[in-house]
């Protein structure tokens, strides 16, 4: 036995849990959950759409606003560093797509051409640059139904004529997200003994069994090496007659250290992420919002026609999440021109970018912490009345104030490391790390600033 193989041998097993393995081998209970979570979709769309548009007014429900943006999507921010993209394992917008393609499918090929992030990554930035004045999900339920819709009928209609998930794959701005942020998790799937799979003839992970699937994102489990793709379906699990599969802890942020994989439109987003919801927390302070409405207005070219004015301000969101993130990317990439000499910098900056991640998860969450705290306490108000309780609170603004500045403050520190880390990984002298860690360090103080000097603004 090699060494790798003896190291692999060794790393514990979650699947030994007790039961766990055969829960997770269970023919009926990824389907039963993805089945529930599509009722509890069911419902969300349908309170939804029965609302008022605009929850400022009366008749407006804010039960699937809160269910998606209050719980949901801060649920997932904080849970991804612990369970990666196990949310994807539940998924019922995925499921939506295995269920039509199990009808009928075209089974074609996903085309070549489009085989990368950056469809995501635009909807991504598409979604949270019209949020505010087009769609304005968090505060209108109609659009949060009709976004819902449109990406279950999106996973359905390419489940039809794709084989595959490739919508998970290559479209879902969530799924991209919790990727890049899965590689801090603190599990992965990985095989047990590459050396295993190296020596079995029938790769029953890729072409499938009676008892599972081939692989729906077409990974591999023996060359897997970053947890980004695999949505955790477990078919591998139930699949591999070899049992060589495993779940095992880690330490977080393995991936961004050791991966050889790493791809220019998830190093253009780390950055994207940071900026945006830094931009996002910006617009819930008064001095900041001020600037930014009174420079949207200044240059609207006709002041009094209100339709003119909602569609120039959206413009302008779009305008300025793009510049801002491109901004934001090019700040590493002008730093790396300018500390590296003889180097390739495109790929240096791809490499590095990884670093940020840690960065990019702390504004993350310091943008849901007030979200996550609204959505818990409405469940609670909610169920006491249904009690006839009466259980009211109060969200403490400075208190998460504070929280969002300790997040900024730990991410920036795990950025400084992964910098460190990374650039000792992929240089061949002592003066290319000192160059990486420079790039880095610069990028990452800015950033600090930036998002200090937005978090210590008054929000009244």
């Amino acid at each position: 036995m090699d060494r790798n193989t003896s190291a692999e041998g060794k790393k514990s097993d979650l699947l030994d849990v007790y039961y766990f393995r055969n829960l997770v081998k269970n023919r009926f209970f990824k389907p039963a959950v993805n089945f529930i979570l599509f009722v509890f979709l069911s419902i969300i769309i349908y309170f939804g759409l029965t609302s008022e548009p605009d929850l400022r007014f009366a008749g407006g429900n804010p039960f699937a606003t809160t269910m998606i943006w209050d719980l949901w999507h801060p649920l997932l921010a904080f849970t991804v560093i612990l369970f990666g993209r196990l949310w994807c394992f539940a998924c019922p917008i995925g499921a939506a797509g295995d269920w039509a393609q199990s009808v009928f499918s075209l089974n074609k090929k996903y085309p070549e051409k489009y085989r990368n992030l950056w469809i995501a990554v635009i909807l991504f930035l598409l979604i949270f640059a019209a949020e505010r004045h087009l769609f304005m999900f968090t505060r209108n339920p109609v659009s949060t139904a009709y976004l819902l819709l449109f990406f279950t009928l999106l996973a359905v209609v390419m489940g039809i004529i794709f084989e595959k998930r490739s919508f998970c794959r290559y479209i879902c701005p969530i799924g991209l997200v919790l990727g890049i942020f899965s590689m801090l998790s603190a599990v992965e799937l990985r095989c047990k003994s590459r050396k295993t799979c190296h020596d079995h003839d029938i790769k029953e992970c890729i072409v499938g069994t009676e008892a599972g699937k081939p692989c729906p994102v077409d990974e591999f489990p023996q060359t897997m090496e970053r947890n980004n793709t695999c949505i955790m379906c477990m078919e591998c699990v139930k699949s591999c007659s070899k049992d060589n599969i495993r779940i095992s802890p880690r330490i977080p942020g393995a991936d961004i250290i050791h991966s050889n994989k790493k791809y220019l439109p998830e190093a253009y987003l780390v950055h994207g992420m940071i900026v945006i919801f830094l931009f996002v927390m910006g617009m819930e302070r008064f001095e900041f919002r001020n600037t930014i409405i009174d420079f949207v207005r200044s240059t609207l070219p006709i002041d009094s026609i209100t339709f003119l004015q909602l569609y120039w301000r959206n413009m302008w969101a779009i305008i300025i999440f793009t510049l801002i993130t491109l901004g934001a990317a090019g700040l590493l990439y002008v730093s790396i021109k300018a500390v590296f000499s003889g180097t390739n910098t495109k790929n240096t900056f791809i490499e590095l970018s990884y670093a940020f991640i840690p960065l990019s998860l702390s504004v993350y969450l310091a943008e849901n912490t007030f979200r996550l705290l609204k959505g818990i306490f409405f469940i609670f108000t909610e169920t006491g009345e249904m009690f006839g309780k009466v259980w009211e609170f109060a969200i403490d603004f400075e208190t998460i104030n504070q929280l969002q500045l300790v997040f900024l403050t730990l991410g920036f520190l795990f950025t400084l490391l992964a910098g460190v880390l990374i650039s000792k990984r992929r240089s061949h002298n002592r003066k290319e790390v000192l160059q990486g860690i420079i790039a880095v360090d610069f990028t990452a103080i800015v950033y600090l600033i930036i998002g200090f000097k937005i978090l210590t603004l008054p929000i009244i």
